[in-house]
C-alpha cells in the first residue's frame, strides 16, 4: 500500500441502489430472453437478442456508476465523456454476443461457456474502461491477483445468467434468479474496487470532462433505457402473442369445422356424431338412447337439395327438443334421442309418419328410416351407426302403414 493512498468509504444508500438497478436490470433482460429461443424467424431473434442485451449491458453500465458515485473520496472526480460513453457500448455489446451466441440453436453448453466468455471479458472491460475515465487528482494502482479475480466472477456470473436465462420460467423463478444475478454483478465490481488503490499527487486532464456531480443524469437515463426497453419489449410480445393465440383459436376452430361439421348445414358429421355416441355411452342413464336415421335421396338415386334437408332439420329440432341432430352423409340425418324405446317410439312415430306420407305423396324422393337402441342393440358407437342404418322398410321401432307409391319405390330400392 502506497503512503498516500485515498481512502473509498462507500455510501450503504448507494450500494444497495446499485443492488436494486443491477436487480431490475437481470429481471428485465430474463424476460426479454425468453423471446430467443421462442423467436419464429430471424428478425424476432435479433430484436430479441438486441432488446435483452441492451437491457443486461444497460443495467450492469448503470450499477456501474451509481457504485462508483457511493465511492465517496477527499478529491474531486470527474468522468471522460467518451470513455464512459464506450464503456456502455462495451456492456451492450458484450451482452448482446454473448446472449446471441448461447441462445442460437438447441442449448448446449459449449455453447454457454463460449457466450459466458465473451459476456464476462465485455463485463469486466466496461469496468476498467469506467475506472480508466476517472479524471482527479490521484492515480489508479491495480491488484493483478484481485483483478483477476474480478474477471473470474465476471464470466462466472456471465455464464449463470445465460443458463438463468435459458432455463428459468414462472414471475418468482426469474425474480429469484433477478436476485442472485444482482449480487453477482455487484460482486464483480466491488471485487474490482477492492482491486484498486488511489494515490494521491497526479492529476490526469480530459478536455470533455464529465463532472461526478452530472453521473445521476446518464445512470438514471440507463436505468429509464432499460425499463423502457422492458416495458416496449413486454408490451410487443404480450401483443403478439395474444394474436398468436387468437389465430390458434381460429385455426383450431376450422379445423374442427372441417373435420367435425358438415359444411352445408353446420350439423356434427360422421366423426362427430361418433364422438358423440362414445361420450353419451360412457354417460348414459339406465334408459339409453336412440339413433333414428333418416335416408332422403331423389327418386333418380341424387341428393336432396339443402331446402329439403333443412325443413326435415327444423321439424325434428321442433318435434323433438333436446335430441342430437348430425349429418352423416349428403341424404342422412341422425338423430339421437335419450330415453327407452318404448319413450322414443311414442315421441317420434308421428313425426316419422308423417315424413313418410309427405314423400310418398310427392314422388320426387324416396323415404327410409331405421333405428338402434344403447344398450339393447349395443354399446358400440360404430356398432350402433351400423344397426341403424336405413334399410327399404321402415324402422322396426316406428313401423306405420306404408304408402303403395312408397312401397313400390322402396321395393326398386
Amino acid at each position: 500500500m502506497h503512503d498516500h493512498a485515498i481512502q473509498c468509504i462507500h455510501d450503504p444508500m448507494l450500494v444497495a441502489l446499485s443492488y436494486l438497478v443491477a436487480v431490475l436490470g437481470s429481471y428485465t433482460a430474463l424476460q426479454l430472453a425468453i423471446g430467443i429461443p421462442a423467436a419464429r424467424n430471424q428478425r424476432d431473434r435479433t430484436q430479441a437478442v438486441l432488446a435483452s442485451g441492451a437491457a443486461m449491458g444497460g443495467a450492469i453500465w448503470a450499477m456501474h456508476f451509481i457504485a462508483m458515485l457511493a465511492c465517496q473520496m477527499d478529491v474531486q472526480v470527474t468522468y471522460d465523456l467518451a470513455l464512459t460513453v464506450l464503456s456502455a457500448v462495451i456492456a451492450m455489446v458484450s451482452c448482446m454476443v454473448g446472449l446471441g451466441v448461447a441462445g442460437s440453436g438447441v442449448f448446449a453448453w459449449s455453447k454457454l461457456g463460449l457466450g459466458g466468455l465473451f459476456m464476462g471479458l465485455g463485463v469486466a472491460g466496461m469496468h476498467y474502461t469506467g475506472m480508466a475515465a476517472m479524471r482527479m487528482a490521484a492515480t489508479v494502482h491495480y491488484d493483478s491477483s484481485v483483478v483477476a479475480i474480478s474477471v473470474v466472477i465476471a464470466v462466472v456470473a456471465s455464464c449463470a445468467a445465460l443458463w438463468l436465462a435459458f432455463n428459468m420460467r414462472g414471475a418468482a423463478l426469474m425474480l429469484g434468479s433477478a436476485l442472485v444475478m444482482g449480487v453477482a454483478v455487484c460482486g464483480m465490481h466491488y471485487t474490482g474496487m477492492a482491486a484498486a488503490e488511489f494515490v494521491d499527487g497526479a492529476f490526469c486532464f480530459s478536455g470533455n470532462q464529465l463532472p461526478a456531480a452530472m453521473l445521476p443524469v446518464p445512470t438514471t437515463v440507463g436505468a429509464l433505457l432499460i425499463l423502457g426497453f422492458g416495458i416496449a419489449f413486454t408490451l410487443m410480445d404480450a401483443r403478439e402473442l395474444s394474436l398468436a393465440r387468437r389465430a390458434e383459436r381460429e385455426r383450431d376452430v376450422r379445423v374442427q369445422t372441417l373435420a367435425f361439421v358438415d359444411r352445408e348445414t353446420g350439423l356434427p358429421n360422421r366423426a362427430r356424431l361418433s364422438q358423440l355416441i362414445v361420450d353419451r355411452i360412457r354417460t348414459r342413464t339406465a334408459d339409453g338412447f336412440s339413433l333414428i336415421t333418416l335416408r332422403v335421396e331423389g327418386s333418380d338415386g341424387s341428393a336432396p337439395t339443402p331446402g329439403v334437408m333443412t325443413s326435415l332439420l327444423e321439424r325434428i329440432q321442433r318435434n323433438l327438443p333436446g335430441a342430437v341432430v348430425a349429418r352423416t352423409q349428403p341424404e342422412h340425418l341422425v338423430v339421437m334421442v335419450d330415453g327407452r324405446v318404448d319413450d322414443v317410439t311414442k315421441r317420434s312415430s308421428p313425426l316419422i309418419e308423417q315424413f313418410a306420407r309427405e314423400f310418398a305423396a310427392d314422388g320426387r324422393y324416396r323415404f327410409t328410416t331405421n333405428s338402434a337402441h344403447c344398450p339393447s342393440d349395443g354399446n358400440n358407437a360404430q356398432w350402433l351407426l351400423l344397426r341403424a342404418a336405413p334399410k327399404s322398410t321402415m324402422a322396426e321401432h316406428f313401423a306405420p302403414p306404408v304408402a303403395p307409391a312408397q312401397e313400390r319405390s322402396q321395393r326398386r330400392a
